[in-house]
């Protein structure tokens, strides 16, 4: 029975008894692969750094800075359109929150 093997990548399931040399999808080098183990469940989880665990402390700290910010103008967009509703705008407080969930949806 051929194995399976996984791109790391992107997931490409490659059947044969050794990974390609090259990945057809992303073209990333054979080392990116890993056997696919079928006896158990592999359940995908966007909640786990995986393959970027061993990367450099400086990216992540600016990748957690601009999720921070991102995450600030929903509530400052969120918070405008109450206020806006409060005083009587409410054409300007759905247009508030129609830009609030444009910022969370990207």
């Amino acid at each position: 029975m051929a194995k399976k093997w996984i791109c790391n990548v992107c997931g490409y399931v490659h059947e044969g008894e050794t990974a390609p040399e090259r990945c057809p999808q992303c073209r990333v080098p054979s080392d990116k692969f890993r056997e696919l183990k079928e006896d158990k469940l592999e359940f995908v989880t966007e909640h786990v750094i995986g393959i970027a665990a061993d990367t450099d402390e400086e990216m992540k700290k600016d990748l957690n800075a601009h999720f921070m910010g991102e995450a600030t103008e929903v509530g400052m967009y969120l918070a405008m359109s109450r206020q806006a509703d409060r005083e009587g705008y409410p054409e300007i407080a759905e247009a508030f929150k129609r830009y609030a969930w444009e910022e969370a949806e990207h």
